[in-house]
């Protein structure tokens, strides 16, 4: 790889520009790999560079060259499946979304102004959007049953996978690796924000005394699916004046527990309780798709004040939420969504492709059949047009 010096742009070409890759740091030390925003796709972290460059983990040598090519104006590949492929579809990305598109950073040795810590995968949810990477039950759903579909990425093991699966969670924790990018990231403690995402952040014994390290903004994203002992004994030992809790939801009743499959709807409104009476701020993050589209207007006329962020479904395309019948999105844009009103509906009019209603098709019969669940909860023009 060649030596690269940082050296400032003078280039207002903003095409293949994102402000992201110059101050947003996603990092998971279970399984090694940075990137610079957290869509993008991941690189192996170079240990031994690590450890003869310390201080430098938002450095690695790839994240340079990214940044590199984005002063360049030339497309990086790590930004396909979240920004580009999305783009080129007329669908909106994260870059569009975060109004990234300035040339705000020019210098490809940065520091991080965020960092997205993915503290594990342990996670007992199976969220109908979600894969291994990012939730244990997944993972052991995979190795159990097998693929979803022939040959998808997120169905393939890997060898981390299969470490993982084989070792327990103390004996990854202790692993020289680990314990090296632990250590990299705790450097950071004056970064004004923190993200702690997961699997399930509040799984992790340490949570506490990582998240003590900080002395800026924390943002703890949760699905709720822990006990409601767990949650209300570890809120009142973090700091709630720093603390924003982000919930991760976009269902009610019955179409909730099938998108958070692995969670009850009583325990999500006990534990959400909880949350509230704690004190501490609290903000919910939605996942659009096309699964979870269909309950999405009646749980923001009940938590729009609190709904901050909504995420689209782009990896996997089948499960975007573009993907539908006709009749399902025209009662889709026929209701009101406040504030996400336009990209909701931009997105759900967007044309899909006879390969992505293939692999639906696939998907959902498996995902529903695995978990013994009722397709009937879905308007029936939809599960017919799915299966015609």
């Amino acid at each position: 790889m060649k030596k690269l010096n940082p050296k400032t742009t003078t280039t207002t070409n903003n095409t293949y520009y994102c402000s992201q890759k110059f101050w947003w740091l996603s990092v998971s030390p279970e399984k090694q790999y940075v990137s610079s925003c957290c869509s993008a796709t991941h690189a192996k972290i170079d240990i031994n560079w690590l450890e003869e460059n310390p201080n430098q983990l938002f450095n690695q040598p790839i994240l340079q060259e990214e940044r590199q090519l984005m002063l360049d104006n030339q497309l990086v590949n790590s930004c396909e499946s979240m920004c580009w492929g999305p783009e080129r579809a007329g669908l909106p990305s994260r870059r569009t979304t975060m109004n990234s598109t300035d040339i705000t950073h020019t210098s490809i040795m940065a520091r991080p102004e965020m960092i997205n810590i993915i503290l594990n995968s342990d996670c007992n949810l199976t969220c109908s959007y979600c894969n291994k990477e990012y939730s244990s039950a997944w993972l052991r759903d995979i190795n159990d049953n097998g693929a979803y579909i022939e040959d998808e990425t997120r169905s393939i093991l890997t060898p981390m996978d299969r470490i993982i699966l084989k070792l327990g969670r103390p004996a990854i924790n202790s692993n020289k690796n680990y314990q090296l990018i632990m250590s990299e990231i705790l450097k950071y403690k004056d970064v004004p924000c923190i993200n702690i995402t997961g699997g399930e952040p509040f799984l992790f014994n340490e949570l506490v005394e990582l998240v003590n390290n900080y002395t800026g903004r924390i943002r703890i994203y949760t699905g709720l699916g822990v006990s409601s002992t767990r949650l209300s004994r570890l809120l009142d030992l973090l700091p709630l004046s720093r603390l924003t809790i982000v919930i991760s939801a976009e269902n009610t009743e019955k179409l909730y527990e099938f998108n958070r499959y692995g969670n009850s709807y009583r325990l999500f409104l006990d534990n959400l309780h909880i949350v509230k009476s704690s004190g501490v701020e609290y903000k919910f993050a939605s996942v659009l798709s096309n699964l979870t589209i269909f309950g999405l207007s009646e749980f923001l006329d009940e938590y729009s004040d609190q709904c901050e962020e909504l995420s689209n479904c782009t990896d996997p395309r089948y499960l975007s939420a573009n993907v539908l019948d006709q009749a399902s999105k025209e009662l889709i844009v026929s209701r009101d969504y406040g504030k996400f009103d336009n990209e909701i509906k931009s997105m759900v009019l967007a044309e899909s492709t006879l390969e992505q209603k293939i692999n639906l098709k696939t998907y959902i019969n498996e995902f529903s059949k695995r978990r013994n669940l009722n397709l009937d909860i879905f308007p029936k023009h939809f599960i017919n047009w799915i299966n015609e």
